[in-house]
């Protein structure tokens, strides 16, 4: 937490805590969350406005200074930053506000990008129970038609394929006037 009573989302612990992130992918994503934010002139401190389950929040995203800028923005552009970036957020915003990380990553029928796991088991076990589901998008500037609400309203049509199996939790993020939407619906019976 920092002086002003904010909590920081800090992209260096991508790498801990998340099972389903290798070292590699942890820093692919940590790299692309700082393109998006970069590409939209934002800088390291950058304030996110959350809406996590209806419930205002709002984090610092902090990351380490020793990033080579100029060579970031050349090695990405939006059709691969923008959906990792929103991953990036998405993973630590579910780590820190739901009793779950992500454990696996999901294969493409399932409607979904990640499947969850409590916190309080062994995440890290191969055999590790899946107890939610995670679908997560990203969207560099908001725009008329292209809106967190009506991404979400998407997603939740998408995930419908696996409805009948666990809760889902759909985050969008939104990198131009830094803000995220993470809502959950529970599992039909």
């Amino acid at each position: 937490m920092n002086h002003d009573g904010v909590e920081d989302l800090v992209l260096e612990s991508l790498g801990s805590d998340i099972p389903t992130l290798n070292k590699v992918k942890a820093s692919m994503l940590r790299e692309t969350c700082i393109w998006c934010l970069t590409k939209c002139e934002h800088s390291n401190g950058v304030q996110i406005k959350c809406d996590i389950f209806t419930a205002p929040v709002t984090h610092t995203i902090k990351w380490e200074d020793d990033v080579d800028l100029d060579g970031l923005l050349r090695a990405y552009n939006d059709d691969d930053a923008v959906p990792f970036g929103a991953e990036a957020l998405a993973l630590l915003l579910i780590r820190k506000h739901t009793p779950f990380t992500a454990i696996q990553r999901a294969a493409k029928p399932s409607g979904i990008d990640y499947w969850l796991g409590y916190k309080s088991k062994n995440p890290y076990s191969l055999f590790s129970m899946k107890d939610a589901r995670l679908e997560i998008s990203g969207i560099l500037v908001e725009s008329g038609s292209n809106t967190i609400k009506s991404r979400i309203k998407q997603k939740l049509k998408q995930t419908e394929a696996s409805d009948h199996v666990f809760p889902v939790f759909i985050s969008v993020i939104e990198f131009g006037n830094p803000k995220a939407e993470t809502v959950r619906k529970d599992a039909i019976s």
